[in-house]
C-alpha cells in the first residue's frame, strides 16, 4: 500500500510539472509572437486552432489565456473568444509612471559592479544598432531588463515584466506613426554614466526621463 501512494505521488508530481510546464511554454510562444509582431493588438486568438497548432489539449492554452488576461496582456471578448488587447490610451501614462516607480526602486536597492555595467553598456550598442520599431522597442526592453536584473524581488520583476508587454503595443503604434525618438539613446547612456559613478539618483532621474518622455508626444 505504502508503495502504491508513493508511485502515486510521483505520478500526480510529473502529471502537475508537465501540466504547468506546458501552460507556461504557450503563454511564452504567445508572448514571444507579440515581441515579434506576428501577434498585433486587436488580433484573436482561437483556443482550438492554437491547441491544434501545437499539438497540446485546449486546457494549457486556455490557463495560459487566463493568467494573460489576468494582467490585461489578453482580453476575453464574450461570445467570441480572445484577442490580444487593444491599446488603451487612457492607461498609458498610469502604466508608464508605474514602470518609471519600480525601475527606481530597483536601482535603489542594486549595487552595479563591474561586470553590470559592461553588460548595460552592450546592450546600449545593441540598441544603437536597431533599424526596425519592433527591433528597437525590443532592444530597449532588453536594455531596461538588464538594469533591473539583480533587483531580488521576483514579484516586482514579474510585475514589471506584465507592465512591459502591456505597453509594447503602444510603443510599435507611436513609432509607426513618427519613428524612433532618439533622446532615448542619450538617456541609457546617461543612465550608464551615473550607475559608474556611483550615483544611484540622478540615474533614477535619467530612467524616469527615459520612461516618461513618450508622453510629451501624445496629441
Amino acid at each position: 500500500m505504502l508503495i502504491f501512494h508513493i508511485s502515486y505521488m510521483i505520478y500526480y508530481i510529473c502529471f502537475m510539472i508537465t501540466k504547468i510546464n506546458l501552460r507556461d511554454q504557450v503563454k511564452n510562444i504567445l508572448l514571444q509572437r507579440m515581441k515579434s509582431g506576428v501577434l498585433n493588438a486587436g488580433d484573436p486568438i482561437s483556443i482550438s486552432g492554437l491547441a491544434q497548432e501545437l499539438e497540446v489539449s485546449a486546457i494549457p492554452v486556455r490557463e495560459a489565456l487566463a493568467q494573460l488576461e489576468q494582467v490585461k496582456i489578453i482580453k476575453a471578448i464574450p461570445n467570441r473568444g480572445f484577442v490580444v488587447s487593444p491599446v488603451d490610451e487612457d492607461q498609458i501614462k498610469p502604466l508608464y509612471e508605474l514602470i518609471a516607480s519600480l525601475e527606481s526602486l530597483a536601482i535603489e536597492n542594486t549595487v552595479y559592479d563591474t561586470s553590470h555595467i559592461i553588460l548595460l553598456q552592450k546592450q546600449q550598442e545593441v540598441f544603437r544598432q536597431t533599424t526596425s520599431a519592433i527591433e528597437r522597442i525590443n532592444a530597449d526592453m532588453d536594455f531596461h531588463d538588464t538594469l533591473t536584473k539583480k533587483y531580488a524581488s521576483p514579484t516586482a520583476q514579474q510585475i514589471l515584466g506584465d507592465l512591459k508587454i502591456r505597453i509594447f503595443f503602444y510603443e510599435k503604434k507611436f513609432m509607426d506613426q513618427n519613428g524612433f525618438y532618439n533622446d532615448s539613446e542619450d538617456h541609457h547612456q546617461d543612465i550608464i554614466e551615473q550607475l559608474k559613478k556611483g550615483n544611484s539618483q540622478a540615474a533614477i532621474q535619467a530612467v524616469k526621463r527615459n520612461w516618461m518622455q513618450i508622453l510629451n508626444f501624445e496629441s
